[in-house]
């Protein structure tokens, strides 16, 4: 029994099962997306699909250029690459300096900076409510970005913080002997090093500010800075759900967040397996 769960063929056919487990659900998103209303009420449901759309893209032209979602587009890409870039350079500078330098209460510093974070979302909504309804940033891409870069600044700067303690200090006492200064040390030296750390920091980063509902509900109100998520419930009315768009707004907020996943995860690859450090 043994010899036959570790045999190749064995090993394949599981994987292959849990793939096509887990990409199911994409597929099907998309299936029902090129679907009419008929198609999608269809039972039994069709692992084929039936009575498409004609022309076959007309529900993604529709919610594209009828229903707001270029705007709402738009909006969760500059809110979720703003926030990934603040965050990604306050985040990555903190973590450095935590891992570096000592100063009094640094201990209890870190602490209060991660205990921000242990607050739930929704305790802290009205508060942001009203400062942002006072400085009349309501209904703005910038309140979404400072919420976000509140949430997501304490998680980064413990990531960082960890994997920096990760590299040994002795690289930066040799690049000040050979003449470098405490900015081209962490920039030349130790920021390639920690590249595996930034990039799976940023995934999380991005990840969150692209499908976070509960502010970007509450802090918008018109398509000038309602996000993707929000668009998507619209799709959801009073006394029906129109599924087939549903379907759209759910594949196209999948593409962008699907993209950036690959292209840093080959940087976490890359940094991975770049060699060793040999002492």
């Amino acid at each position: 029994m043994a010899k036959a769960l570790q045999s190749k063929y064995v090993v394949f056919g599981v994987l292959t099962l849990a793939v096509l487990y887990f990409t199911f659900p994409i597929y099907w998103t998309f299936a029902s997306s090129i679907k009419t209303m008929e198609g999608i009420h269809t039972f039994p449901p069709n692992l084929i699909p039936q009575q498409l759309t004609d022309p076959i893209w007309k529900n993604y032209v529709e919610m594209w250029t009828e229903r707001g979602f270029n705007q709402f587009t738009l909006n969760s890409l500059t809110v979720a690459v703003s926030t990934t870039v603040i965050v990604m350079i306050f985040g990555t500078l903190g973590g450095y300096g935590f891992s570096r330098f000592r100063f009094p209460y640094d201990d209890y510093v870190f602490i209060g900076i991660l205990g921000a974070r242990l607050l739930p979302p929704i305790g802290m909504l009205i508060p942001f409510y009203r400062l942002f309804g006072e400085l009349q940033l309501l209904d703005t891409r910038i309140a979404l970005i400072t919420v976000y870069t509140y949430m997501n600044l304490p998680l980064v700067i413990w990531l960082m913080r960890n994997f920096f303690i990760s590299i040994p200090s002795d690289l930066d006492e040799a690049a000040y002997i050979d003449g470098a200064t405490r900015f081209q040390t962490f920039k030349d030296v130790i920021l390639p090093l920690a590249k595996p750390g930034i990039a799976a920091s940023a995934i999380l980063v991005f990840l969150f500010s692209w499908r976070e509902f509960l502010f970007a509900l509450a802090l918008t109100l018109s398509p000038s800075a309602k996000t993707l998520p929000v668009g998507a419930m619209m799709m959801v009315e009073d006394v029906v759900v129109i599924w087939n768009f549903l379907a759209v707004a759910g594949f196209l907020a999948m593409i962008p967040a699907l993209l950036f996943v690959i292209i840093f995860q080959r940087h976490i690859v890359s940094g991975l397996t770049a060699g060793a450090i040999k002492g």
